[in-house]
């Protein structure tokens, strides 16, 4: 089993865990950015993620699953090089 994303990786959250009423998911009001700071992959539930926000939101204490993250965070300076290095620089 290959994880999605790999330590460091800034990603991107539209739901989460709270622990407000014994705890819940939640969608904030703004998207949450996060930084990948460990993976672990278990053997029957996948590959879950423990993320560190970019800004002052508390995440729950609490590990992410895949199925719980909108995606990778992509910078336009990253694809603008990966364009360029796919057909060159003329």
């Amino acid at each position: 089993m290959k994880s999605k994303y790999k330590l460091g990786d800034i990603i991107y959250l539209e739901k989460i865990f709270t622990q407000e009423n014994g705890g819940k998911i939640i969608k904030p009001k703004k998207t949450i950015y996060a930084k990948v700071t460990r993976v672990e992959k278990t053997v029957s539930l996948g590959i879950a993620y423990e993320l560190k926000a970019l800004c002052e939101t508390y995440l729950g204490g609490v590990l992410y699953w895949e199925s719980d993250i909108g995606g990778l965070v992509s910078f336009s300076a990253e694809e603008e090089e990966k364009m360029w290095q796919v057909w060159g620089d003329q």
